[in-house]
């Protein structure tokens, strides 16, 4: 058996943008995921493949995604690895397989926890630089501080509050 011969197509697999096995919606929100995440400093690669994973209904290795985006497989290796860093992907590996699949990370309670982290740890960045700075530039650290902090209280209630509507019956 070869690592072709454990591959599960999707029902409705993804193909090149353009192709038959992609609508255009699809490849349009491909292409949006990719502007969108350049536009926060990411490759434009790095958003697409973000976008086609989402659209996906099971995890996906390198040679489906080359095959189906239409793009070089180093690339895709990077962008999967950048999407992994960023807690956006997850990677496992099949049983008799050397293969790497990758699947996004959906659900909103993760991605607004991810994003929390990050801004938990910029809130505390910005904190440990008001007691050094002076001036105009203490009072913008220590309101940004404060602007952060606020966000990432404000986020957990809202994950909390969200966890509890789910929960209900």
């Amino acid at each position: 058996m070869t690592d072709h011969d454990d591959i599960t197509p999707d029902a409705d697999p993804l193909g090149a943008p353009g192709s038959e096995g992609i609508r255009d919606a699809e490849a349009s929100l491909i292409s949006e995921m990719g502007s969108l995440m350049e536009r926060w400093g990411l490759p434009q690669a790095t958003g697409r493949l973000f976008g086609y994973l989402l659209l996906r209904n099971k995890p996906v290795d390198l040679d489906t995604m080359t095959r189906e985006l239409g793009q070089a497989k180093s690339g895709l290796s990077v962008a999967a690895r950048q999407l992994e860093a960023w807690a956006l992907v997850r990677r496992s590996t099949r049983p008799g397989s050397r293969r790497i699949d990758y699947e996004a990370v959906g659900d909103l309670h993760h991605l607004l926890l991810v994003n929390n982290a990050h801004m938990r740890k910029f809130a505390e960045t910005l904190s440990s630089g008001v007691p050094v700075a002076r001036g105009e530039a203490r009072e913008r650290l220590a309101s940004l501080a404060e602007l952060f902090s606020g966000y990432v209280e404000q986020t957990e209630a809202l994950v909390a509050d969200w966890e509890a509507r789910r929960a209900a019956p």
